[in-house]
């Protein structure tokens, strides 16, 4: 089951859509895909302070949708509640986690969300209509969790000036010391260059810097020994380091798959 599919089926079941009525059914999962992150189509994961201004983030509203026997919607928020309902904050969600706006893949339809049109109804209210689809696919997806070992990381703060050189530094000496036993390494500069691997603002120099090492591994031993070795940097590694802390966490990864639909078997149960 997608996450479009909770809203979509009480549409489904109120208006007596037929499951074949492809553009129907995909104006429906549109309309489920822009309520289904609450806050988001709000405001929330929208808000960029200064460039895009949300007001009362702190008491933001959750959305509906008022929607008539086509799908047609219009999504709105509660009167006196915080954020904003506008045309950028649902363009946004229209394509949030979206690969292939013209093929949005669900159990129940293949949308597409090209022709998707939006239009303002009133204040924090956007008509949402026209959305098509195509039959839905002959596979369901399905993820499935294996035990993957464990995780072991460990983290040591730096601070005042030549900071970061300080982290690199210290980075290189715990993966020297455990690369040998711990094959698949990550070292982190949290505050340089963590997310994007590297610095878009090659003279940025940052006061601070959060070292943090994690190592995928197959037993709690290895896992541990990481940890360990970001603590010993306090006084086996270059000046300055504090706040470390370690973690320990067994892994359960997953693979995603497709199999025929008519390999699953559903069941509904009631509970009173």
């Amino acid at each position: 089951m997608a996450d479009p599919s909770l809203f979509l089926a009480p549409m489904v079941y109120h208006y007596g859509w037929s499951l074949e009525d492809a553009d129907r059914i995909a104006q429906g999962t549109v309309v489920g895909h822009l309520l289904e992150c609450a806050g988001q189509i709000c405001g929330g994961y929208f808000a960029d302070p200064g460039i895009k201004d949300v007001p009362d983030l702190a008491n933001i509203g959750f959305p509906y949708a008022d929607i008539n026997s086509t799908g047609r919607a219009v999504i709105g928020k509660v009167a006196g509640t915080g954020g904003l309902i506008s045309l950028a904050t649902v363009k946004e969600q229209l394509l949030y986690e979206v690969t292939d706006p013209t093929g949005y893949v669900t159990p129940d339809v293949v949308a597409d969300f090209t022709a998707v049109c939006l239009r303002e109804a009133g204040s924090d209210q956007i008509e949402v209509s026209n959305g098509r689809g195509r039959r839905r696919p002959q596979a369901l997806k399905v993820s499935i969790g294996y035990q993957a070992g464990f995780l072991g990381e460990g983290e040591i703060s730096y601070a005042g000036s030549n900071a970061v050189a300080r982290a690199r530094l210290a980075g290189e000496i715990v993966r020297e010391r455990v690369q040998h036993r711990c094959g698949d390494l990550r070292v982190d500069y949290i505050g340089s260059t963590s997310v994007h691997r590297q610095s878009f603002w090659p003279d940025a120099k940052p006061y601070e810097v959060r070292l943090r090492v994690a190592g995928k591994v197959p037993t709690r031993e290895l896992a541990e020994l990481i940890g360990e070795e970001v603590e010993a940097l306090y006084t086996n590694g270059p000046a300055g380091g504090g706040g470390a802390r370690k973690y320990v966490n067994e892994l359960i990864g997953i693979v995603s798959t497709l199999i025929p639909r008519n390999k699953v078997t559903t069941h509904v149960t009631v509970l009173e």
